[in-house]
C-alpha cells in the first residue's frame, strides 16, 4: 500500500532536490580557481618576455597554458568540484596547438592565439563561476 505525503514532507523533498542545484563553492575551490587564472596570466607574461620565437620553441606557451588548465581540472575533479568543460576544451586545445607547432609547423607563432584560449577561460570563469 502506498501512502501519501503530508504537505511538509512534499516540501522538504522539494527544498532537498532544490539544495542540489543551488552549491556555492568552497573558499577552497574559488581559491584553487584564481590561483588558476593567476598563473595562466603569470605563465604567459614571463614567456612573453622571454621571447621563444627567436629561440624557436614556440610550443613552450601552450604547453605550459595546458599543464595549468588540465592540471587545474584534473584537481578540482579529483576533489568532487565541479569542472567547467570550458577548462577541458581550453587545455585540449592548447594540447592541440602544441602537437601541431612541434611535429608539423615549428615555425608557426601561436601566442595570439593561446591568448584568446586564455582569455575564453578566465572570462567565461568570471561570468558563469566555473572553471
Amino acid at each position: 500500500m502506498s501512502r501519501k505525503r503530508s504537505r511538509k514532507e512534499n516540501r522538504q523533498r522539494r527544498n532537498q532536490d532544490d539544495d542540489r542545484y543551488d552549491r556555492r563553492k568552497s573558499y577552497a575551490e574559488a581559491r584553487v580557481e584564481r590561483m588558476t587564472w593567476f598563473l595562466l596570466v603569470l605563465v604567459f607574461a614571463i614567456l612573453n618576455l622571454l621571447n621563444l620565437e627567436t629561440m624557436g620553441i614556440n610550443w613552450v606557451l601552450p604547453l605550459a597554458g595546458a599543464i595549468i588548465l588540465l592540471g587545474s581540472g584534473m584537481l578540482q575533479y579529483m576533489r568532487g568540484w565541479m569542472v567547467s568543460p570550458v577548462t577541458w576544451l581550453g587545455g585540449a586545445a592548447l594540447v592541440g596547438l602544441m602537437l601541431f607547432n612541434l611535429y608539423l609547423d615549428p615555425t608557426r607563432d601561436f601566442l595570439g592565439i593561446a591568448l584568446i584560449i586564455f582569455a575564453i577561460v578566465i572570462l567565461i570563469g568570471l561570468l558563469t563561476g566555473e572553471t
